[in-house]
């Protein structure tokens, strides 16, 4: 009986070996491109204020940081998320022809400000910034959760349908038969979140002086996908 159990289990295994020696496979890579314009703005603001004293520093620097907040609450603004972080205080040392000396402290912090309407509030948050006081900022460009959700759906099924056009295609070429796919491999290396610059420096502005509001155009960026596809097909 167990002889026997060894010849089933055997002709078993020869088949399965057979049968994968002789299966026949295509592999055809599918792929995808679209151009988007990032739909949210990122506006960072670097603060930073001298004092003689540690306290001093900070406390000046609190108040810069809460001015700029205060405006934000205060104005018709509806689209925005203001977040701080990166706090730090350092020596404030002066260097001159080759030597240095200690003048005080300075006090930083960074503030990240999330526009979601880019026509409408953009132009209108930056130049708010701009006349609270002499911080630094840029601007940068980055597309929502939402629309980036949206994007991958989008370009992973147009990959795919690439793939399957083009195992279709091979089959009629080349008269296969029962075509099936085997296995389906994610290629893409790129990460979903491109993050595209507009640097501008902040400015005081006098009452009197006339000015204008900044123009930011987020450029159309190309992205891409790329997925592998193996399909078996009879003989």
């Amino acid at each position: 009986m167990k002889q026997i159990f060894l010849l089933i289990f055997g002709l078993v295994a020869f088949f399965h070996v057979a049968k994968a020696q002789t299966l026949r496979t295509i592999e055809v890579e599918g792929n995808s491109e679209m151009m988007i314009i990032p739909d949210e703005a990122l506006i960072h603001i670097t603060v930073q204020k001298k004092a003689m004293s540690v306290s001093g520093a900070t406390k000046a620097l609190n108040a810069a940081s809460k001015k700029i907040a205060d405006e934000f609450k205060e104005s018709d603004l509806t689209s925005y998320e203001l977040t701080a972080n990166n706090y730090f205080v350092n020596v404030n040392r002066v260097f001159h022809k080759g030597t240095s000396k200690d003048s005080g402290y300075v006090a930083s912090q960074n503030l990240k400000i999330k526009i979601q309407d880019i026509e409408k509030e953009l132009a209108k948050a930056v130049e708010m910034i701009n006349v609270t006081g002499d911080q630094s900022l840029n601007v940068s460009f980055e597309v929502s959760r939402e629309m980036e959700k949206n994007y991958k759906d989008q370009m992973l099924e147009a990959a795919l349908q690439d793939a399957q056009t083009k195992a279709k295609r091979i089959s009629e070429i080349m008269s296969l038969k029962n075509t099936t796919v085997q296995k389906i491999k994610y290629l893409s290396e790129q990460g979903f979140t491109p993050t595209y610059q507009m640097k501008t420096s902040a400015m005081r502005f006098d009452s009197a002086e006339s000015r204008e509001e900044p123009i930011f155009m987020p450029e159309e960026q190309k992205i891409s996908d790329r997925i592998l596809v193996t399909f078996i097909f009879d003989n």
